[in-house]
């Protein structure tokens, strides 16, 4: 009866030893794959911890770079500010005070939407004073494609005359013109050749003559008239 005992716990100690090793293989793949996951996350891990702190240097870098270069700017501007303050101060110090009104003034003209062009243009034309006439008002009928008559010129200072041309009224059945269709403005210097204005009433022109500037304002008038007003100066080129 011994013998068979010996073989059933060798039977059962080699299935024990059996048992025994698929376990410690069991677990030698478990921790074979639970230390890869490990490396794996572990190096995961370590690379997205260094992009993080890259890109936190890089903003860092990034963030100081604007706050330089703002602070440059602000520097700029206060250096801008005070020459301007500075150029200021000296101007009022050595500019007359009719000066200062004048500037004082065409600020304030701009401010009120008036164009620094416009504003140069009327400078431009101001000049010292001058010997002037008084100003005539005289009317005469304008001719048209039906009217030719008396009636149809004037003339200033014995030097220009004046005469217009326009579009009969009333689809051209009228021989007085019609006031809101252009018209052809003549003015003939004595001796010399015509100068024309061409469009709506009213109409500007001005000339120089023997030595006067001569200036005209052509409107409308009563029914089929042109109303000239006129003055003239002793012309200054300056």
């Amino acid at each position: 009866m011994a013998r068979p005992r010996s073989r059933h716990q060798r039977e059962r100690r080699a299935r024990f030893w059996k048992g025994l090793f698929k376990f410690v293989v069991f677990l030698g793949l478990i921790g074979a794959t639970a230390y890869y996951a490990y490396e794996a996350g572990t190096r995961l891990s370590a690379q997205e911890i260094a992009d993080l702190k890259s890109e936190i240097t890089r903003l860092s870098e990034s963030e100081q770079a604007q706050l330089t270069r703002s602070q440059e700017l602000e520097s700029l501007l206060t250096e801008a500010r005070q020459t301007a303050e500075d150029y200021r101060l000296r101007y009022e110090e050595v500019a007359p005070a009719a000066v200062q009104e004048v500037l004082s003034e065409v600020r304030e003209k701009m401010n009120e939407g008036l164009s620094a062009d416009r504003l140069a243009f009327v400078v431009s034309q101001a000049h010292p004073p001058r010997e002037c006439s008084d100003t005539e008002t005289r009317r005469f009928i304008a001719k048209t494609e039906n009217y030719d008559g008396a009636n149809t010129w004037v003339r200033f200072d014995d030097a220009i005359t004046v005469s217009g041309t326009g579009a009969a009224a009333n689809e051209g059945r009228e021989q007085w013109f019609d006031p809101a269709e252009p018209v052809t403005m003549t003015f003939t210097p004595l001796g010399e050749d015509a100068q024309t204005v061409q469009g709506e009433l009213p109409l500007q022109h001005s000339m120089v003559f023997k030595g006067k500037e001569y200036r005209f304002t052509a409107a409308p008038g009563s029914r089929g008239f042109i109303e000239v007003t006129a003055d003239w100066c002793d012309y200054s080129a300056g």
